[in-house]
């Protein structure tokens, strides 16, 4: 039985130190490309295959650790102190990050004299050991160099490079969160998507949408209203001449159907896109779908360290995806199941 190839050999045939064979197989950037992909090219000429028991041994003990902070990663985004949404997502990532043994550092680019490449710096001379990309204000492109870090993007607000991401199921929760409508009665659901979340969401929530109306044919179904700036006028006609029976859109949406005089959830029922301040004045809550962003955060860290631990740098080809359910939340702005 032909013995299995041992790092040591290839260093060996290599005529580079055992260290630097393992830095290699792992795709370190701490090596030059070109020595990287000489000393991978001649493992497989010499027929290397990893072990994955001595793999799984190397988790386990990595697992079973002291927690104490080892080392940092970077938490880079533009949005604004004080935007409780993004607060919100770098807390949790930061607990997170501390329960794995990390310090999460922030590096916002709306800082005086910061950065992209500044930062990069940073990072490299401090010895950072990934990137976890946080919400960003608008679409945003990041190019440049990349190759040093595992890196993960939260969400889909950074649009290039293709980042791994962690990101919510926004196909399946959509879904589901028709089909709450459904089991409660209602038949005619119109759907409020603003352009940008559609183009981020590579189309997922229309979909899904599309989806459900093949699942429950009706006459002349109801048209998406996909439009920026949309007045209660606008609204008004829409959900008029569509002859609806619920709206899933937005907070300042029900506030303007309120106010044009629809009786919420006697004539119309409504249910949020993103559950996200829906507290009622005089207490209740509005109905909506909450999609869980503290825990998508929680995720995006678990998914970084599982990419650090495989020494995945950079860009992957393709990209790998972390996804995250939400789950539907009740309340006073829609109609009780008869």
């Amino acid at each position: 039985m032909q013995k299995r190839v041992t790092l040591r050999q290839i260093a060996a045939r290599a005529g580079v130190h055992l260290s630097t064979v393992s830095l290699a197989m792992r795709d370190d950037p701490k090596l030059p490309p070109k020595t990287r992909e000489r000393i991978r090219a001649l493992a497989r000429k010499m027929g290397y295959v990893p072990d994955p028991a001595l793999n799984a041994l190397c988790a386990y003990r990595n697992a079973q650790r002291p927690r104490a902070v080892q080392s940092g990663l970077a938490y880079l985004t533009d949005m604004p102190h004080g935007n409780r949404f993004s607060d919100e997502v770098y807390a949790h990532a930061r607990a997170q990050a501390a329960r794995l043994g990390y310090n999460l550092i922030e590096y916002n680019l709306r800082s005086e004299g910061a950065s992209l490449n500044r930062f990069r710096t940073i990072w490299w001379n401090s010895g950072l050991r990934g990137v976890l990309i946080g919400p960003f204000v608008g679409p945003t492109v990041l190019e440049g160099p990349w190759d040093r870090w595992p890196v993960v993007a939260y969400g889909y607000s950074v649009t290039t490079p293709q980042f791994n991401r962690a990101v919510l199921h926004h196909f399946q929760n959509m879904l589901l969160h028709l089909q709450t409508l459904r089991d409660l009665g209602y038949k005619r659901i119109g759907l409020c998507l603003l352009p940008g979340l559609d183009s981020r969401t590579e189309g997922q929530l229309r979909a899904a949408y599309l989806l459900d109306c093949d699942n429950y044919p009706i006459k002349s179904p109801p048209a998406i209203l996909t439009e920026d700036n949309i007045t209660a006028e606008r609204l008004d006609r829409w959900v008029t001449e569509e002859r609806l029976d619920v709206v899933i859109g937005y907070r300042e949406h029900h506030d303007m159907l309120v106010a044009r005089g629809w009786k919420i959830p006697e004539k119309l029922g409504f249910s949020l896109l993103t559950l996200r301040n829906y507290e009622l004045p005089g207490g209740g809550r509005l109905a909506g779908f909450d999609s869980r962003a503290e825990l998508l955060a929680e995720n995006a860290v678990n998914f970084l360290v599982s990419l650090l631990h495989e020494h995945v740098y950079g860009l992957s080809h393709p990209p790998r995806y972390y996804m995250i359910s939400g789950e539907f939340v009740p309340g006073n702005s829609l109609r009780v199941a008869v």
